[in-house]
């Protein structure tokens, strides 16, 4: 029987003290590792969808096998980028964001432990088994209304590139700011804090393999934002959306490579934007103190820079490279920034979560979903 760890408040004890074990039940049964476990599941997925056409949703064009396709690419593209950032980071050492930072006693390169490692490694177990339930479960369920046939309007028919680029911006930035208000409460709610998504922070020198490695239900409600409510409020032809998460798989990816500069392909990509977020940004939300309350968004940085909450990082340092206007902005001011505003107080930072699920809703309504 798989047992959940119980992860509790650890006792105050001095700087020079080795960390106390989890007290949660160690050597979890379970017949899997997580890589085979990903294995049957994706290839399980392909398996069915190829083989019946019975499971394929009503209503839509997407088929089964396209969604099978879709979380099979996104599984290459995941683990060949993975391997990618990885080898950068090990090979250009002259490019890491946290350059100067000690590789500590008892704790790997990230700075975790052994046994925050193995209780990250149980719930990377459940956000698989989650999210798969999740993405299958509703395309089953509710395909049509996630991927419901998209055209030009007749008032963009003679500019088609623009209308498309259009709408997959403003997809994703309706994604950025779901998870952005979403990311910026599980800082601000201590429950949420202690309980949830202090586990992605034991990271506090990011690589690539910390990118997932969170509490499951952290993973299985960005999964909601970004593959339920944003398909909802603005959706897009599915070989776009497949495109666009792949897209979204490199960046996450890259935010924590812990290496700054051309190797981090996507975001090279977006540097020239006004409010383009780099590496060097979320590195600088890892580094080890809950109060650098900086770098919530996602995708881009508007919303960041917006409700206050972007900060230079390293741009002014080892992450120079890789500065945008905005950081140089910033580094020029010298000014010291506050990490707390009056968008921080707990009845305030869900309302505009309250209101993106509320459109979500009345989105779904709309496709016939009823409430």
């Amino acid at each position: 029987m798989c047992l959940p760890p119980q992860l509790n408040a650890a006792p105050h004890v001095r700087k020079d003290a080795k960390p106390a074990p989890l007290p949660y039940t160690r050597r979890v049964a379970w017949p899997l590792t997580n890589q085979q476990q990903e294995y049957v599941l994706v290839g399980g997925l392909v398996a069915a969808a190829f083989a019946t056409a019975r499971f394929d949703a009503p209503g839509t064009a997407v088929r089964l096998r396209d969604v099978a396709v879709l979380y099979l690419l996104s599984a290459i593209v995941r683990h060949a980028y993975h391997e990618y950032l990885e080898w950068a980071f090990f090979a250009f050492p002259e490019k890491r964001t946290q350059r100067d930072a000690v590789e500590r006693t008892g704790r790997d390169v990230t700075g975790r432990t052994d046994d925050e490692l193995e209780l990250i490694e149980w719930h990377d177990r459940l956000t698989a088994l989650s999210t798969f339930a999740l993405l299958v479960g509703c395309y089953v369920f509710a395909g049509a209304r996630l991927y419901p046939a998209v055209a030009v309007p007749e008032t963009y028919a003679e500019y088609p590139t623009c209308y498309w680029l259009g709408r997959v911006i403003a997809h994703h930035y309706c994604l950025s700011f779901g998870m952005y208000w979403g990311h910026r409460y599980l800082h601000v709610n201590k429950f949420l804090w202690r309980h949830i998504h202090s586990l992605h922070h034991f990271a506090t020198i990011p690589l690539a393999r910390a990118t997932y490695m969170d509490h499951w239900f952290d993973n299985f409600f960005n999964a909601v934002i970004s593959e339920v409510a944003t398909p909802l409020l603005i959706p897009l032809p599915f070989p776009v959306l497949v495109a666009s998460r792949l897209f979204r798989v490199c960046e996450s990816l890259e935010k924590h490579s812990g290496v700054s500069g051309g190797v981090n392909v996507v975001h090279s990509l977006q540097q020239a934007l006004p409010f383009a977020q780099m590496p060097h940004h979320h590195d600088w939300h890892h580094e080890g103190h809950k109060g650098s309350n900086y770098t919530f968004a996602s995708l881009g940085g508007l919303w960041d820079v917006l409700f206050g909450t972007r900060h230079p990082g390293h741009a002014g340092g080892h992450a120079a490279a890789a500065a945008t206007r905005d950081d140089t902005a910033r580094v020029g001011l010298n000014k010291k920034q506050h990490c707390r505003n009056w968008l921080d107080h707990p009845y305030v930072t869900p309302v505009p979560l309250v209101a993106f699920f509320a459109a979500t809703a009345r989105a779904w309504a709309e496709r016939g979903g009823g409430l």
